[in-house]
Protein backbone atom coordinates (compact mmCIF):
# COMPACT_ATOMS: atom_id res chain seq x y z
CA UNK A 1 0.00 0.00 0.00
CA UNK A 2 1.22 3.30 -0.92
CA UNK A 3 1.47 5.69 2.12
CA UNK A 4 -0.33 9.57 1.39
CA UNK A 5 2.77 12.47 0.04
CA UNK A 6 3.41 14.58 3.14
CA UNK A 7 4.35 18.20 3.21
CA UNK A 8 7.77 18.73 2.34
CA UNK A 9 8.16 20.09 6.51
CA UNK A 10 5.86 16.65 7.47
CA UNK A 11 7.52 14.48 5.14
CA UNK A 12 9.05 10.89 6.61
CA UNK A 13 13.04 11.01 5.65
CA UNK A 14 14.64 8.36 7.38
CA UNK A 15 14.80 6.47 4.30
CA UNK A 16 17.47 8.81 3.75
CA UNK A 17 19.36 7.08 6.50
CA UNK A 18 22.07 4.19 4.85
CA UNK A 19 21.69 0.86 5.94
CA UNK A 20 24.87 -0.88 6.82
CA UNK A 21 25.39 -4.56 6.64
CA UNK A 22 21.65 -4.72 7.60
CA UNK A 23 21.96 -2.38 10.45
CA UNK A 24 21.20 1.50 10.27
CA UNK A 25 24.29 3.88 11.57
CA UNK A 26 22.46 5.27 14.66
CA UNK A 27 25.10 8.45 14.81
CA UNK A 28 25.12 8.69 11.10
CA UNK A 29 28.26 8.65 8.22
CA UNK A 30 31.48 11.17 9.17
CA UNK A 31 29.90 13.27 6.02
CA UNK A 32 27.01 14.09 8.18
CA UNK A 33 29.20 15.06 11.32
CA UNK A 34 30.79 18.04 8.91
CA UNK A 35 27.74 19.02 7.34
CA UNK A 36 25.89 19.47 10.80
CA UNK A 37 28.93 21.49 12.15
CA UNK A 38 28.69 23.70 9.10
CA UNK A 39 25.39 24.84 9.66
CA UNK A 40 25.91 25.12 13.53
CA UNK A 41 28.73 27.08 12.32
CA UNK A 42 26.91 29.49 9.73
CA UNK A 43 23.87 29.62 12.61
CA UNK A 44 26.48 31.11 15.48
CA UNK A 45 28.16 33.63 12.76
CA UNK A 46 24.36 34.66 11.82
CA UNK A 47 23.64 35.20 15.18
CA UNK A 48 26.90 36.75 16.24
CA UNK A 49 26.74 39.73 13.37
CA UNK A 50 22.87 40.28 13.38
CA UNK A 51 22.30 42.94 16.12
CA UNK A 52 18.43 42.22 15.72
CA UNK A 53 18.83 38.83 16.11
CA UNK A 54 21.41 39.18 18.90
CA UNK A 55 20.23 36.85 22.07
CA UNK A 56 22.55 39.63 24.43
CA UNK A 57 21.02 42.74 23.19
CA UNK A 58 19.59 44.23 25.75
CA UNK A 59 15.02 44.68 25.86
CA UNK A 60 15.26 48.29 25.52
CA UNK A 61 17.63 48.51 22.94
CA UNK A 62 15.67 46.36 21.01
CA UNK A 63 12.13 47.73 21.79
CA UNK A 64 14.16 51.75 20.56
CA UNK A 65 14.78 49.90 17.35
CA UNK A 66 11.33 48.13 16.75
CA UNK A 67 9.59 51.24 17.33
CA UNK A 68 12.10 53.42 15.44
CA UNK A 69 11.13 50.91 12.58
CA UNK A 70 7.40 51.43 13.24
CA UNK A 71 7.74 55.11 13.02
CA UNK A 72 10.55 55.54 10.09
CA UNK A 73 9.11 56.95 6.48
CA UNK A 74 11.59 55.81 3.97
CA UNK A 75 11.85 58.43 0.89
CA UNK A 76 10.50 57.17 -1.94
CA UNK A 77 12.54 58.08 -4.54
CA UNK A 78 16.20 57.14 -5.17
CA UNK A 79 17.25 60.15 -7.11
CA UNK A 80 17.79 63.37 -5.03
CA UNK A 81 17.81 66.76 -6.85
CA UNK A 82 19.85 69.68 -5.06
CA UNK A 83 19.97 73.01 -5.75
CA UNK A 84 22.57 75.08 -3.83
CA UNK A 85 22.20 78.48 -2.90
CA UNK A 86 24.70 81.10 -1.88
CA UNK A 87 23.61 83.29 0.75
CA UNK A 88 24.00 86.43 2.72
CA UNK A 89 22.50 86.47 6.41
CA UNK A 90 19.81 88.89 7.33
CA UNK A 91 17.98 88.96 10.69
CA UNK A 92 14.68 86.98 10.64
CA UNK A 93 12.62 85.10 8.60
CA UNK A 94 11.58 86.78 5.14
CA UNK A 95 8.11 86.35 3.65
CA UNK A 96 6.42 83.57 2.58
CA UNK A 97 7.61 83.43 -0.67
CA UNK A 98 11.22 84.60 0.09
CA UNK A 99 13.78 82.59 1.85
CA UNK A 100 13.67 82.57 5.44
CA UNK A 101 16.51 84.12 6.85
CA UNK A 102 18.65 84.70 4.09
CA UNK A 103 18.78 86.37 0.51
CA UNK A 104 19.45 83.94 -1.90
CA UNK A 105 21.13 83.38 -5.62
CA UNK A 106 20.56 80.19 -7.51
CA UNK A 107 23.68 78.53 -8.91
CA UNK A 108 22.95 75.32 -10.24
CA UNK A 109 20.77 72.48 -10.45
CA UNK A 110 22.08 68.86 -10.08
CA UNK A 111 20.66 65.68 -10.20
CA UNK A 112 22.44 62.92 -8.40
CA UNK A 113 21.63 59.32 -7.52
CA UNK A 114 22.08 58.46 -3.93
CA UNK A 115 21.49 55.90 -1.43
CA UNK A 116 21.13 57.79 1.64
CA UNK A 117 18.10 60.13 1.90
CA UNK A 118 19.54 61.93 4.59
CA UNK A 119 22.54 64.50 4.30
CA UNK A 120 23.74 67.46 5.31
CA UNK A 121 25.01 70.85 3.84
CA UNK A 122 28.05 71.96 2.28
CA UNK A 123 29.96 74.53 4.44
CA UNK A 124 29.97 77.09 1.98
CA UNK A 125 26.31 77.19 1.36
CA UNK A 126 22.94 76.47 2.21
CA UNK A 127 20.34 74.66 0.65
CA UNK A 128 16.28 74.30 0.98
CA UNK A 129 15.77 70.95 2.44
CA UNK A 130 12.52 68.68 2.26
CA UNK A 131 11.68 65.08 3.69
CA UNK A 132 10.24 64.04 0.68
CA UNK A 133 12.90 63.61 -2.77
CA UNK A 134 11.30 65.45 -5.70
CA UNK A 135 10.73 63.32 -8.44
CA UNK A 136 12.68 63.25 -11.44
CA UNK A 137 9.72 64.26 -13.89
CA UNK A 138 9.64 67.75 -12.28
CA UNK A 139 13.19 68.57 -12.60
CA UNK A 140 12.90 70.56 -15.44
CA UNK A 141 10.92 73.38 -13.43
CA UNK A 142 13.04 76.36 -12.15
CA UNK A 143 11.25 76.46 -9.09
CA UNK A 144 11.26 72.93 -7.76
CA UNK A 145 14.45 72.42 -5.18
CA UNK A 146 15.19 69.63 -3.42
CA UNK A 147 16.47 69.66 0.10
CA UNK A 148 19.64 67.59 0.26
CA UNK A 149 23.30 67.76 -0.59
CA UNK A 150 25.91 65.59 0.01
CA UNK A 151 27.66 65.46 2.75
CA UNK A 152 30.68 67.33 2.88
CA UNK A 153 30.94 68.87 6.20
CA UNK A 154 32.12 67.08 9.25
CA UNK A 155 30.19 66.44 11.87
CA UNK A 156 32.08 68.62 14.87
CA UNK A 157 31.62 71.41 12.80
CA UNK A 158 28.83 74.00 13.64
CA UNK A 159 26.87 74.48 10.17
CA UNK A 160 25.72 77.52 8.70
CA UNK A 161 21.74 78.26 8.82
CA UNK A 162 19.78 75.27 6.93
CA UNK A 163 16.20 76.21 5.36
CA UNK A 164 13.99 73.33 5.23
CA UNK A 165 11.13 73.08 3.09
CA UNK A 166 8.11 71.64 4.39
CA UNK A 167 5.91 69.52 2.62
CA UNK A 168 2.30 68.07 3.01
CA UNK A 169 1.96 66.08 6.22
CA UNK A 170 5.50 66.59 7.38
CA UNK A 171 6.32 66.62 11.45
CA UNK A 172 8.79 67.89 13.66
CA UNK A 173 9.64 64.27 13.95
CA UNK A 174 9.90 62.59 10.68
CA UNK A 175 11.89 65.98 9.29
CA UNK A 176 14.65 65.28 12.39
CA UNK A 177 15.17 61.96 11.14
CA UNK A 178 15.55 62.80 7.63
CA UNK A 179 18.71 65.62 8.53
CA UNK A 180 19.77 63.04 11.21
CA UNK A 181 18.75 64.59 14.42
CA UNK A 182 17.75 63.16 17.44
CA UNK A 183 13.95 62.66 17.16
CA UNK A 184 13.38 63.12 20.87
CA UNK A 185 14.96 66.23 20.60
CA UNK A 186 11.82 66.95 18.35
CA UNK A 187 10.06 65.62 20.46
CA UNK A 188 10.79 67.93 23.66
CA UNK A 189 10.68 70.95 21.42
CA UNK A 190 7.16 70.47 20.36
CA UNK A 191 6.33 70.35 24.00
CA UNK A 192 7.67 73.45 24.80
CA UNK A 193 5.66 76.50 26.61
CA UNK A 194 4.75 78.72 23.41
CA UNK A 195 5.91 76.17 21.16
CA UNK A 196 2.85 75.10 20.31
CA UNK A 197 2.79 76.04 16.21
CA UNK A 198 5.59 73.07 15.43
CA UNK A 199 2.69 70.63 15.94
CA UNK A 200 1.01 72.05 13.16
CA UNK A 201 3.77 73.08 10.34
CA UNK A 202 1.97 74.58 7.72
CA UNK A 203 4.14 73.41 3.83
CA UNK A 204 6.70 76.08 2.35
CA UNK A 205 9.98 77.43 3.54
CA UNK A 206 9.64 78.42 6.94
CA UNK A 207 11.66 76.42 8.91
CA UNK A 208 15.68 76.87 9.54
CA UNK A 209 17.96 75.02 11.90
CA UNK A 210 21.97 74.99 13.09
CA UNK A 211 23.51 72.27 14.33
CA UNK A 212 26.40 71.10 15.52
CA UNK A 213 26.89 67.95 13.85
CA UNK A 214 24.18 65.79 15.41
CA UNK A 215 22.79 67.74 17.93
CA UNK A 216 20.57 71.38 17.14
CA UNK A 217 21.82 74.58 18.78
CA UNK A 218 18.63 76.63 17.66
CA UNK A 219 15.63 76.14 15.04
CA UNK A 220 13.35 78.67 13.67
CA UNK A 221 9.55 78.40 12.09
CA UNK A 222 7.74 81.28 10.24
CA UNK A 223 3.68 80.03 11.78
CA UNK A 224 2.24 83.30 10.05
CA UNK A 225 3.61 86.66 8.07
CA UNK A 226 3.73 88.76 11.17
CA UNK A 227 5.35 86.14 13.99
CA UNK A 228 8.50 83.68 13.84
CA UNK A 229 8.97 80.86 16.88
CA UNK A 230 12.63 80.80 17.89
CA UNK A 231 14.03 77.79 19.81
CA UNK A 232 17.68 78.20 21.50
CA UNK A 233 19.88 75.55 23.03
CA UNK A 234 21.19 76.78 26.71
CA UNK A 235 23.00 74.78 28.97
CA UNK A 236 21.37 72.03 27.58
CA UNK A 237 17.94 73.20 27.76
CA UNK A 238 15.64 74.29 25.18
CA UNK A 239 14.07 77.68 25.74
CA UNK A 240 11.12 78.77 22.86
CA UNK A 241 10.05 82.28 22.67
CA UNK A 242 7.54 83.95 20.18
CA UNK A 243 8.86 86.88 18.00
CA UNK A 244 6.97 89.91 16.55
CA UNK A 245 8.65 90.78 13.23
CA UNK A 246 8.60 94.76 12.50
CA UNK A 247 7.01 95.91 9.46
CA UNK A 248 8.58 98.64 7.26
CA UNK A 249 5.69 101.64 6.84
CA UNK A 250 5.17 103.43 4.18
CA UNK A 251 2.30 105.97 3.31
CA UNK A 252 0.47 105.96 0.16
CA UNK A 253 -1.52 108.57 -1.34
CA UNK A 254 -4.64 108.15 -3.59
CA UNK A 255 -7.51 110.32 -5.10
CA UNK A 256 -10.74 109.11 -6.34
CA UNK A 257 -12.91 110.53 -8.68
CA UNK A 258 -16.50 108.71 -8.53
CA UNK A 259 -17.59 108.38 -11.92
CA UNK A 260 -20.04 105.24 -10.90
CA UNK A 261 -20.21 103.58 -8.41
CA UNK A 262 -17.62 103.61 -4.99
CA UNK A 263 -16.00 100.13 -5.42
CA UNK A 264 -16.20 100.32 -9.78
CA UNK A 265 -14.49 103.74 -9.15
CA UNK A 266 -11.67 102.51 -6.76
CA UNK A 267 -10.97 99.65 -9.23
CA UNK A 268 -10.23 101.83 -11.65
CA UNK A 269 -7.89 103.74 -9.48
CA UNK A 270 -6.07 100.63 -8.74
CA UNK A 271 -7.34 101.57 -4.87
CA UNK A 272 -7.04 97.41 -2.98
CA UNK A 273 -9.84 96.09 -2.10
CA UNK A 274 -9.49 96.07 1.56
CA UNK A 275 -8.70 99.74 1.71
CA UNK A 276 -11.63 100.39 -0.45
CA UNK A 277 -14.01 98.39 2.53
CA UNK A 278 -12.24 99.82 4.98
CA UNK A 279 -13.15 103.73 3.63
CA UNK A 280 -16.71 102.48 3.37
CA UNK A 281 -17.35 101.52 6.66
CA UNK A 282 -15.53 104.77 8.23
CA UNK A 283 -18.03 106.82 6.18
CA UNK A 284 -21.14 104.31 7.05
CA UNK A 285 -22.62 106.74 8.94
CA UNK A 286 -22.16 109.87 7.05
CA UNK A 287 -23.49 108.88 3.62
CA UNK A 288 -25.04 105.76 2.04
CA UNK A 289 -22.67 104.49 -0.95
CA UNK A 290 -25.50 103.05 -2.86
CA UNK A 291 -28.03 106.01 -2.84
CA UNK A 292 -26.08 109.31 -2.08
CA UNK A 293 -22.41 109.07 -4.19
CA UNK A 294 -22.98 111.48 -6.84
CA UNK A 295 -20.82 111.63 -10.22
CA UNK A 296 -18.26 113.65 -10.03
CA UNK A 297 -17.59 113.25 -5.90
CA UNK A 298 -14.12 113.16 -4.69
CA UNK A 299 -12.40 110.75 -2.34
CA UNK A 300 -8.92 111.53 -1.19
CA UNK A 301 -6.74 109.18 1.41
CA UNK A 302 -3.87 108.47 3.13
CA UNK A 303 -2.93 104.65 3.93
CA UNK A 304 0.04 102.74 5.37
CA UNK A 305 1.28 99.85 3.03
CA UNK A 306 3.27 97.24 4.66
CA UNK A 307 6.47 95.55 3.70
CA UNK A 308 9.31 93.20 4.71
CA UNK A 309 12.39 92.86 3.40
CA UNK A 310 11.21 95.39 0.57
CA UNK A 311 8.33 93.22 -0.46
CA UNK A 312 4.78 94.32 0.34
CA UNK A 313 3.10 91.75 2.68
CA UNK A 314 -0.12 93.79 3.14
CA UNK A 315 -2.07 97.48 3.79
CA UNK A 316 -2.19 98.97 6.96
CA UNK A 317 -4.73 101.31 8.55
CA UNK A 318 -6.76 104.57 6.81
CA UNK A 319 -4.37 107.45 8.42
CA UNK A 320 -6.63 110.11 7.04
CA UNK A 321 -9.35 110.56 4.52
CA UNK A 322 -11.74 113.35 2.94
CA UNK A 323 -15.08 112.66 0.98
CA UNK A 324 -16.68 115.64 -0.88
CA UNK A 325 -20.01 114.73 -1.72
CA UNK A 326 -23.89 117.40 -2.61
CA UNK A 327 -21.58 120.18 -1.41
CA UNK A 328 -20.45 118.77 1.65
CA UNK A 329 -17.39 117.41 2.76
CA UNK A 330 -16.59 114.92 5.17
CA UNK A 331 -13.05 114.25 6.95
CA UNK A 332 -11.65 111.53 8.57
CA UNK A 333 -8.54 111.48 10.96
CA UNK A 334 -7.20 108.27 12.83
CA UNK A 335 -6.54 108.91 16.40
CA UNK A 336 -5.06 105.96 18.38
CA UNK A 337 -6.71 105.49 21.92
CA UNK A 338 -4.70 104.43 25.61
CA UNK A 339 -5.98 100.72 23.97
CA UNK A 340 -3.65 101.02 21.08
CA UNK A 341 -7.21 100.41 19.50
CA UNK A 342 -7.85 103.57 16.57
CA UNK A 343 -11.09 105.19 15.99
CA UNK A 344 -12.01 107.96 13.06
CA UNK A 345 -12.85 111.25 14.51
CA UNK A 346 -14.48 114.00 12.31
CA UNK A 347 -11.74 117.29 12.45
CA UNK A 348 -13.25 118.85 15.72
CA UNK A 349 -12.73 115.39 17.85
CA UNK A 350 -16.37 114.10 17.06
CA UNK A 351 -16.46 110.15 16.67
CA UNK A 352 -17.68 109.17 12.78
CA UNK A 353 -19.06 105.97 13.99
CA UNK A 354 -22.58 106.10 15.55
CA UNK A 355 -23.62 105.34 18.73
CA UNK A 356 -27.29 103.75 20.10
CA UNK A 357 -29.95 104.74 22.32
CA UNK A 358 -31.09 102.27 24.72
CA UNK A 359 -34.59 103.04 24.42
CA UNK A 360 -36.60 104.83 21.82
CA UNK A 361 -39.83 106.25 24.33
CA UNK A 362 -39.14 108.20 27.48
CA UNK A 363 -39.27 106.45 30.84
CA UNK A 364 -39.43 102.96 29.38
CA UNK A 365 -41.90 100.70 30.37
CA UNK A 366 -40.90 96.86 29.12
CA UNK A 367 -44.71 94.70 28.74
CA UNK A 368 -43.13 92.14 26.47
CA UNK A 369 -39.42 90.88 26.10
CA UNK A 370 -37.61 89.30 23.07
CA UNK A 371 -38.45 85.26 22.77
CA UNK A 372 -38.06 82.71 20.23
CA UNK A 373 -41.23 81.20 21.63
CA UNK A 374 -44.15 83.50 22.83
CA UNK A 375 -47.84 83.42 23.44
CA UNK A 376 -49.15 85.87 20.90
CA UNK A 377 -51.98 88.02 22.82
CA UNK A 378 -54.08 88.13 19.85
CA UNK A 379 -53.82 84.94 17.91
CA UNK A 380 -53.21 82.62 20.98
CA UNK A 381 -50.54 80.67 19.38
CA UNK A 382 -46.99 80.52 20.31
CA UNK A 383 -44.21 82.00 17.94
CA UNK A 384 -41.14 83.99 18.00
CA UNK A 385 -41.62 87.93 18.89
CA UNK A 386 -38.35 89.14 18.12
CA UNK A 387 -38.34 92.94 19.68
CA UNK A 388 -38.86 94.55 22.86
CA UNK A 389 -42.47 95.80 23.80
CA UNK A 390 -42.80 99.14 25.57
CA UNK A 391 -46.42 100.05 27.46
CA UNK A 392 -46.75 104.07 27.18
CA UNK A 393 -50.33 105.91 26.64
CA UNK A 394 -51.55 106.92 23.20
CA UNK A 395 -49.83 109.86 21.23
CA UNK A 396 -46.45 108.92 23.22
CA UNK A 397 -43.71 110.43 21.49
CA UNK A 398 -41.44 108.13 19.37
CA UNK A 399 -37.27 109.09 18.68
CA UNK A 400 -34.85 107.22 16.69
CA UNK A 401 -32.16 106.16 18.27
CA UNK A 402 -29.50 106.21 16.59
CA UNK A 403 -28.43 108.58 13.16
CA UNK A 404 -29.51 107.03 9.82
CA UNK A 405 -31.98 106.70 7.26
CA UNK A 406 -35.50 105.71 6.43
CA UNK A 407 -36.01 102.78 4.54
CA UNK A 408 -39.87 102.60 5.46
CA UNK A 409 -42.52 104.88 6.63
CA UNK A 410 -45.53 102.63 5.97
CA UNK A 411 -47.92 99.92 7.06
CA UNK A 412 -46.46 96.30 7.39
CA UNK A 413 -48.80 94.08 8.06
CA UNK A 414 -49.46 93.38 12.07
CA UNK A 415 -46.75 95.80 12.82
CA UNK A 416 -49.36 98.13 11.40
CA UNK A 417 -47.76 102.02 11.10
CA UNK A 418 -44.13 101.06 10.61
CA UNK A 419 -40.69 103.22 10.65
CA UNK A 420 -37.53 100.50 9.67
CA UNK A 421 -34.32 103.01 9.82
CA UNK A 422 -31.02 101.93 8.82
CA UNK A 423 -27.84 103.16 10.55
CA UNK A 424 -24.79 102.60 8.70
CA UNK A 425 -24.50 99.19 6.79
CA UNK A 426 -24.85 97.02 9.81
CA UNK A 427 -27.94 97.65 11.28
CA UNK A 428 -31.50 98.51 11.45
CA UNK A 429 -34.14 99.37 13.57
CA UNK A 430 -37.80 99.05 13.61
CA UNK A 431 -40.47 100.42 15.57
CA UNK A 432 -44.50 99.17 15.15
CA UNK A 433 -47.95 100.21 15.33
CA UNK A 434 -47.57 103.38 15.91
CA UNK A 435 -50.85 105.69 15.88
CA UNK A 436 -49.33 108.38 13.09
CA UNK A 437 -45.95 109.61 11.65
CA UNK A 438 -43.87 112.79 13.05
CA UNK A 439 -44.03 115.69 10.18
CA UNK A 440 -41.60 115.14 7.14
CA UNK A 441 -41.24 111.33 8.34
CA UNK A 442 -40.74 109.79 4.80
CA UNK A 443 -38.80 106.92 2.80
CA UNK A 444 -35.00 108.28 1.91
CA UNK A 445 -34.90 111.12 4.77
CA UNK A 446 -32.05 111.28 7.06
CA UNK A 447 -33.02 110.88 10.93
CA UNK A 448 -30.91 112.46 13.77
CA UNK A 449 -30.48 110.47 17.14
CA UNK A 450 -33.22 111.51 19.50
CA UNK A 451 -35.59 113.03 16.65
CA UNK A 452 -39.14 112.32 16.95
CA UNK A 453 -40.32 110.39 14.30
CA UNK A 454 -43.80 108.84 15.22
CA UNK A 455 -46.03 108.25 18.30
CA UNK A 456 -47.33 105.37 20.28
CA UNK A 457 -50.60 103.51 19.21
CA UNK A 458 -51.88 100.19 18.56
CA UNK A 459 -52.43 99.46 15.03
CA UNK A 460 -52.07 96.54 13.36
CA UNK A 461 -52.09 92.94 15.94
CA UNK A 462 -52.54 94.67 19.21
CA UNK A 463 -54.59 94.63 22.61
CA UNK A 464 -53.60 98.06 23.23
CA UNK A 465 -50.88 101.04 23.18
CA UNK A 466 -47.59 100.12 23.19
CA UNK A 467 -44.26 100.33 20.95
CA UNK A 468 -43.09 97.24 19.18
CA UNK A 469 -39.04 97.86 18.66
CA UNK A 470 -36.95 95.67 16.87
CA UNK A 471 -33.01 95.81 16.47
CA UNK A 472 -31.35 93.66 13.29
CA UNK A 473 -27.46 93.19 13.46
CA UNK A 474 -26.73 91.93 9.39
CA UNK A 475 -29.97 90.97 9.14
CA UNK A 476 -30.32 89.17 11.93
CA UNK A 477 -32.71 89.75 14.50
CA UNK A 478 -30.68 91.26 18.32
CA UNK A 479 -32.36 91.60 21.81
CA UNK A 480 -32.18 95.65 22.26
CA UNK A 481 -31.78 94.55 25.69
CA UNK A 482 -29.01 92.54 26.06
CA UNK A 483 -27.12 93.51 22.73
CA UNK A 484 -24.01 95.70 23.37
CA UNK A 485 -24.63 98.41 20.36
CA UNK A 486 -22.07 100.62 19.54
CA UNK A 487 -20.78 102.68 22.31
CA UNK A 488 -18.78 106.05 21.21
CA UNK A 489 -17.23 109.27 22.52
CA UNK A 490 -15.36 112.39 21.41
CA UNK A 491 -11.47 112.68 21.66
CA UNK A 492 -10.47 112.91 25.74
CA UNK A 493 -10.68 116.65 26.69
CA UNK A 494 -6.88 116.66 27.44
CA UNK A 495 -6.17 115.34 24.33
CA UNK A 496 -8.39 117.79 22.32
CA UNK A 497 -5.58 120.25 21.60
CA UNK A 498 -3.38 117.96 19.80
CA UNK A 499 -5.84 116.22 18.56
CA UNK A 500 -7.12 119.65 16.47
CA UNK A 501 -3.69 120.80 15.39
CA UNK A 502 -3.02 117.17 14.38
CA UNK A 503 -6.45 117.21 12.11
CA UNK A 504 -5.40 120.51 11.02
CA UNK A 505 -2.21 119.14 9.36
CA UNK A 506 -3.81 116.23 7.71
CA UNK A 507 -6.17 118.52 6.65
CA UNK A 508 -4.08 120.55 4.77
CA UNK A 509 -2.28 117.20 3.41
CA UNK A 510 -5.76 115.57 1.86
CA UNK A 511 -5.62 119.41 0.44
CA UNK A 512 -2.53 119.57 -1.12
CA UNK A 513 -2.95 115.50 -2.79
CA UNK A 514 -6.26 116.94 -4.79
CA UNK A 515 -4.79 120.00 -5.73
CA UNK A 516 -1.84 118.07 -7.49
Amino acid sequence: MISKKLPIFGQDLRYLSRATRGRSRSLGSHSHWVATLVIVVAVAVWLGGSPDASVQRSKNALKAQVTSVLEYDPLPSPLVLTKVFEVQETQGIDAPNLSIGATATPSILIAQPTADPVAKLASSATVIAVSNAVPPTVAAAPDVVSPILPNTTTREAVSPWELIEIVKGDSLVRIFKGLNLDPVQAIAISQLPGAKPLNHLRPGPYLKIRRNGDDLLSLQYQPDIAHYLRVESANGRYQAEMVKRQFQIKQREAVIEITDSLYQSAHRAQLPDSVTYRLAGIFQWQVDFSTDIRKGDLLTLVYEERFLDEKKVGNGPILAASLKTGGNTHHAIRHTLSDGSGQYYTSDGKNLRGAFLRSPIANPRVTSSFSYNRLHPVLKIRRPHLGVDYGALRGTPVIATADGKIVRASRKGGYGKTIIIRHGQQYHTLYGHLSRYAKGIRKGRSIKQGQVIGYVGTTGLSTGPHLHYELHVDGKPRNPQTFKTPRTASVNSKEKPAFIEHANDWIARLESIHQT
